[in-house]
């Protein structure tokens, strides 16, 4: 079955074969490659990539959520969320995002990482949601805060990007956080 998430302006779904050409450009424009690597990928890594994702959309106990964020008014695609557990034992995922540059600054990374983080600590049980970029990526690291996620730290020179070292903030939020999050 399909996954659907609602929020006021968005729609969270599974990609359909319909979405390889948005998922293409998505994963190969510069701004989504800009904090994360510095190749961009190959037409065959991303058909395998996207077949990849289709195939583990249909499992019944799902560790991995890559979904599509699309505008309600128009359905016109805006970027993905993703969300994929890394530690079962301690009820760990982690969550991430990337928006096409078109649509950046406009809330719709937040508003869609919010649901996200609904939906992990509702439907799925999660006890602890993190989430971590490129130190120099602020837009990322706002969308962190935006959504109460707390900063833990850096790590210093994990990534290498063009020569150059960068490291990687790491953000969480817990459970009973989220809970009273917008009471406070």
């Amino acid at each position: 079955m399909s996954l659907l998430i609602q929020t006021q302006r968005t729609i969270l779904r599974d990609l359909t074969e319909k979405d390889y050409e948005f998922f293409s450009n998505l994963e190969t424009r510069e701004h989504s490659l800009r904090y994360e690597s510095d190749t961009i990928p190959t037409k065959k890594y991303l058909d395998k990539k996207f077949k990849d994702i289709l195939s583990s959309s249909h499992e019944k106990s799902r560790t991995k959520y890559i979904l599509l964020i699309e505008r309600k008014e128009d359905h016109l695609l805006l970027g993905k969320v993703l969300l994929w557990q890394i530690d079962k034992a301690i009820a760990e995922w982690e969550m991430g995002w990337v928006t096409h540059p078109n649509y950046l600054g406009k809330g719709y990374a937040s508003e869609a990482a919010r649901a996200l983080l609904e939906f992990g600590f509702v439907q799925l049980g999660a006890n602890r949601i993190c989430a971590n970029c490129n130190d120099a990526n602020l837009s990322s690291e706002r969308v962190m805060q935006k959504i109460g996620m707390h900063k833990e730290g850096i790590l210093r020179e994990t990534r290498k990007l063009n020569e150059k070292w960068y490291g990687s903030c790491i953000y969480s939020i817990l459970k009973r956080e989220f809970d009273n999050w917008g009471s406070t």
